[in-house]
């Protein structure tokens, strides 16, 4: 197949079999890091706190190879009960912010948040453009900004770190609910962050997927 004329970010969570969480999260981080196909470049995993499940992110350059990489890499895995993938073609990010994840979060002094937004058709531009706009918080970053409207569940995904999950939960419900045509949000807080991509990477992510626009106005 012809890679894909603009890169796709993809995010997988992994619904793991009860009894067998170890075993099937040692294995999927072990074909993560040895995966050497070209056309998908696995970025980090991380588990999702309230589901007990794996959810790793990676850059799409190819749909073929994301394919085989999903049939013999991910659900190949011995305990894998389900999976389910977010594609965002598109958004905006603080390529500072991402280079600060790796080292922020990898030594717990940061707590991450996936927050996943319902917004209502027809005011999709003028609540992304104000979630854009927001000032800058004192105790929460926003590291980016992601368009998924093609997705069953949510049509924005917001990144967001800070040092506590209340400065976190206050933000989302003063900030980011307030936001015109907001209808309903869910807040994954993520752990355990496992890095498989390097800061070339990160750099590579942003130069290639994002426009380049600062979050916080900078």
């Amino acid at each position: 197949m012809t890679p894909t004329s603009q890169p796709i970010l993809a995010t997988i969570d992994v619904d793991i079999t009860s009894g067998k969480d170890e075993v099937a999260r040692e294995q999927m981080l072990y074909n993560l890091r040895h995966y050497q196909g070209n056309g998908v470049t696995p970025l980090w995993t991380n588990w999702l706190r309230q589901r007990a499940d794996l959810r790793f992110t990676c850059l799409i350059n190819d749909v073929g190879a994301f394919n085989t990489f999903m049939l013999d890499v991910v659900r190949s895995v011995d305990g894998v009960r389900e999976t389910s993938t977010v594609l965002s073609f598109g958004g905006r990010a603080d390529i500072d912010t991402l280079l600060e994840l790796e080292m922020e979060v990898s030594t717990n002094n940061m707590i991450a948040a996936n927050v996943m937004i319902d917004v209502q058709p027809g005011l999709d531009r003028k609540c992304f453009q104000h979630l854009l706009d927001l000032l800058r918080h004192p105790e929460v970053k926003r590291a980016w900004l992601l368009n998924c409207y093609h997705s069953q569940d949510s049509d924005l995904m917001l990144l967001l770190l800070g040092k506590k999950i209340s400065s976190i939960t206050g933000y989302v419900m003063s900030w980011v609910r307030t936001a015109p045509g907001v209808v309903d949000t869910e807040v994954l807080t993520v752990m355990d962050w496992r890095w498989l991509a390097g800061p070339d990477d990160l750099v590579d992510l942003a130069e290639l997927f994002f426009t380049r626009m600062v979050l916080d106005g900078e």
